[in-house]
């Protein structure tokens, strides 16, 4: 698109050419008015006035016109001179075609985006940049586009639009359209962007998100594994290979998938050997590095270095390494392995490629590590339930009878031998073996509750008997250590609906609890109100208190605060918890150091609308 630089044509043009011929008219014309008057000279000298008049209005007058349309092509050409370099420098591609379709303009843009040179591309049908399916129905809708009122619009807004390059790949775009009417006909200017790293950028959040989900949904090994090579396969890569350190050190292959059956069936051959630690594997660096490796194009020789074995290298050869992207498997702080990507094909993996393999490799690390401590956990979870069938049986029976003879021998010592040496003893083995027992106890108690295997007899219960009774089983240990134990009148004719055995274990959890951090001529009181659909029962006492630091570590299994809590497995305020969820209430505490602590639980006011169970029934919780 070049400058006109024909002459500026205007309206004045005429007159400019006859103005001289009219000057001299007026100069006559003033010479025969003057001549009529006077003298001959002056009359003369008047018309040749007159005329040099004339005739200098009309040069001044020409040189500003010719000046003015001098200035106006300059500007035209300055403009035009801004626009191309502004189209040129675009990074889109802007590309105009005539009404037959042939390229008269092509930018800079166009020229990276399609591979084409300006001076190759002008002149040759806009087709050539299309792909082959794209081809036939293009020129139908140039022309209705042509014959429409708009005089722009988008591109490809019914169906996704492509682009061709140079060497034959195609690319997806976005473009817009626009239309001009010249003077030798119409001229179409397309505005085209290529959106492949938009779309690749898509296309990973995808995948990234799919893995995520997929790698959540299970914590079983052997499913991770397979859910991280189906992930892979085929969108990323032909074949993928994880590798894991194992616990001597050494690295082998865990898990193996191709696109292909037959491959990968004969690539699991591979899965019993461990890799050569004394060749150039590059599995090896990327694990001892714990950084990334692309390998763009792999070298024959370089398989024939890592795998010295004739039959494993026929494998490898068969199934096809072209291009490779290695990244390691690093979960909290541990190299668990590697991930091996695999291209077989003409696919060459690149650095946007090994960003994202890099990426699902943190996540499939983190799940891998996850169903590793979740196996870690069911199997020490197993074992802790045998030793609780051993203990609860094995001991149980024996101390079962430790306690019931030293009750017995205790009965029969004379009042007057009470209080001797021997009295003690036996006061002392009777009630190590009530603690045993309660440990034993609390151990199952805790498994049950873990196991979802608490079954609760829901009843209809006062709220005040409940707290009534609970006092008055605490009051001995209470008046034992000298604290002053005290229950609140609960104002309510409200009942609760819970298990009475178990609020009652609940009550003697906590009483226990506050007895033993309670210093001699403390109080404990134990209270009760309903709020709203709910029943609120506290055990408030006098004791130290609980630091910020312990309080959120208080209901879990097995914790024990860094003050003394001697006979006690740390179960205690876990089991409470338990029981009140399973009645689909909650607990918590208030406390401050040196200031008492209180502890409160919830527990439903009335049985749902379909309970049909009669008071004492067993229903599950």
């Amino acid at each position: 698109m070049k400058p006109d630089r024909r002459p500026v044509a205007t309206e004045s043009g005429p007159l400019l050419t006859l103005a001289p011929l009219l000057a001299i008219l007026a100069a006559v014309l003033l010479a025969f008015l003057a001549g009529r008057s006077g003298s001959i000279t002056a009359t003369l000298v008047l018309g040749v006035v007159a005329a040099a008049g004339a005739m200098a209005a009309w040069l001044v007058f020409a040189r500003a016109w010719r000046r003015s349309a001098a200035d106006a092509v300059a500007h035209a050409a300055s403009s035009y001179a801004r626009f191309r370099t502004i189209v040129q420098i675009a990074s889109d591609a802007i590309i105009s075609v005539d009404r037959e379709q042939r390229i008269v303009h092509f930018n800079k843009g166009a020229e990276d985006i399609f591979g084409w040179s300006a001076e190759e591309i002008c002149g040759q049908p806009l087709q050539k940049l299309l792909p082959e399916r794209y081809r036939g129905g293009h020129g139908d809708h140039l022309r209705r586009f042509a014959a429409a009122p708009q005089t722009a619009r988008r591109m490809g807004e019914r169906q996704e639009i492509a682009g061709l390059r140079r060497d034959g790949t195609e690319f997806p775009a976005e473009a817009s359209i626009s239309k001009v009417e010249l003077e030798d006909g119409m001229l179409f200017t397309v505005l085209l962007r290529d959106i492949s790293l938009r779309r690749r950028a898509e296309e990973g959040q995808r995948i990234l998100a799919h893995a995520g989900a997929r790698l959540a949904a299970s914590l079983d090994p052997e499913t991770t594994l397979q859910t991280i090579t189906q992930v892979m396969i085929p969108e990323l890569a032909d074949w993928c290979t994880i590798y894991v350190v194992d616990e001597h050190g050494g690295v082998r292959r865990l898990e193996i998938a191709h696109a292909d059956p037959v491959r990968e069936a004969m690539l699991r051959g591979l899965l019993r050997t461990p890799l050569d630690p004394s060749g150039p594997n590059p599995v090896l660096r990327v694990i001892a590095s714990a950084a990334s490796e692309l390998i763009r194009e792999v070298p024959p020789q370089l398989l024939e270095d890592s795998v010295p074995e004739e039959a494993y290298l026929r494998m490898l050869t068969a199934a096809g390494i072209h291009s490779a992207v290695i990244v390691p498997l690093v979960a909290r702080g541990r190299t668990l392995g590697a991930i091996g990507m695999y291209s077989s094909g003409d696919r060459r993996f690149d650095e946007d490629d090994m960003v994202l393999v890099e990426e699902l490799g943190r996540r499939a690390a983190l799940a891998l590590d996850n169903a590793r401590l979740y196996e870690e956990s069911r199997q020490a979870l197993a074992a802790r339930d045998d030793v609780l069938a051993i203990v609860s049986h094995d001991l149980g029976q024996p101390l079962t009878a430790i306690r019931i003879g030293t009750s017995l021998l205790l009965r029969r010592v004379p009042a007057e031998e009470r209080g001797s040496g021997a009295w003690a003893h036996l006061e002392g083995i009777r009630q190590s073996a009530e603690q045993m027992e309660r440990l034993i106890n609390d151990l199952l108690e805790a498994k049950r509750l873990e196991a979802g295997e608490v079954r609760l007899d829901r009843e209809c219960l006062d709220p005040g008997a409940l707290l009534r009774e609970a006092a008055e089983l605490a009051r001995p240990l209470a008046e034992e250590h000298g604290i002053g134990l005290s229950v609140e009148p609960v104002v309510t004719d409200r009942t609760a609906w819970a298990d009475r055995d178990r609020i009652l274990q609940v009550l003697s959890n906590l009483l226990g609890n506050a007895i033993k951090f309670t210093p001699e001529g403390g109080a404990i009181a134990l209270r009760g109100h309903v709020e709203g659909k709910e029943l609120r029962l506290a055990v408030a006492d006098t004791g130290r208190g609980i630091s910020d630091e312990e309080r959120p570590f208080l209901f879990e299994r097995y914790w024990q605060a860094g003050r003394s809590r001697r006979g006690s497995a740390g179960l205690g305020l876990s089991i409470v918890k338990g029981i009140v969820e399973s009645h689909g209430g909650s607990v918590w505490v208030e406390s401050q150091l040196g200031a008492g602590s209180t502890f409160t639980f919830t527990l439903p006011t009335a049985p749902p609308p379909d309970a049909t169970q009669p008071p004492g029934s067993s229903a599950p919780s």
